[in-house]
């Protein structure tokens, strides 16, 4: 189960505060399925249930969003089986499972996107932002306060590689005796 997230400015409003709460997410549930259960009546398929399943998978995951699902797919079969005489249909039943794997669908996808937004997010914030740099050796002070290179510091912050080469200006500057004369 991911760590409640932690308010920050680029974090958005449904990682925050309730949204983000496993009580608020699984009352939200409920009342979705309080609602479906009093509009049986009515043969759609409730679209509004990919909202509360879609927010408990992008906050907490899988295993809540699954559960969001499966009780929001079951209210039209509870409601017939506790209210209507009638036996329970095949195509009640094959109404149910399609609902369910629809929604299961929708929350692994969630999390999914949500598990990499967030991965997202923290490699953005690792290399953002103002670091001190030393003006004359160009070192970086990390976080632990040690002053490191510049390559070794965004090497082990990102996924970027360096090689070494000298520009033009430099070489004319520090090595313009080896250097052939230029043609301009």
């Amino acid at each position: 189960m991911p760590a409640p997230i932690q308010p920050q400015a680029d974090v958005p409003p449904f990682e925050r505060g309730l949204w983000n709460r496993v009580w608020f997410i699984a009352l939200l549930c409920l009342v979705f399925a309080a609602t479906d259960w009093e509009l049986v009546p009515l043969v759609v398929f409730p679209f509004v249930f990919i909202f509360p399943v879609m927010l408990a998978a992008w906050n907490r995951g899988l295993w809540l969003a699954a559960a969001c699902a499966g009780l929001l797919s079951l209210t039209r079969v509870a409601h017939q089986f506790a209210f209507d005489l009638s036996p329970i249909t095949a195509e009640e039943v094959a109404s149910t499972l399609i609902r369910f794997f629809v929604l299961a669908l929708v929350a692994a996808l969630t999390t999914l996107l949500g598990r990499q937004t967030r991965q997202l997010r923290q490699r953005v914030r690792a290399l953002e932002g103002m670091l001190p740099i030393c003006s004359f050796c160009k070192c970086i002070r990390d976080d632990q306060g040690d002053w490191v290179q510049l390559e070794r510091y965004i090497a082990g912050h990102s996924e970027a590689q360096f090689t070494h080469s000298l520009c033009p200006g430099c070489a004319k500057e520090h090595y313009g005796d080896y250097l052939p004369p230029s043609k301009d």
